[in-house]
């Protein structure tokens, strides 16, 4: 798996694609999927779901931890960009 590097540390207007909340609604969730879709990067972007390293395997429901617009480092890939979802 690639690095995910956050975008927004190189374009202030990315910066705001990214979400650090510990507890997410559906209508929260919906939200930041909405603000995504509103820029040109996020419009076109693939899903990514990130489990955690060390997981137990009968683990099967996760908590949603962060939600992010990040470059896409995927060679070959048609994306440019991806919204990352990180669970724990």
């Amino acid at each position: 798996m690639s690095k995910i590097i956050n975008i927004g540390e190189y374009s202030p207007t990315i910066k705001k694609l990214k979400s650090g909340r510990l507890t997410y609604s559906v209508q929260m969730l919906l939200q930041i999927l909405q603000n995504f879709a509103k820029s040109p990067e996020g419009a076109g972007a693939g899903v990514m779901l990130v489990l955690p390293d060390g997981r137990n395997p009968m683990q099967k429901e996760f908590n949603i931890k962060e939600i992010q617009l990040v470059e896409n480092k995927i060679v070959g890939a048609v994306e440019k960009y991806r919204a990352v979802i990180l669970v724990e």
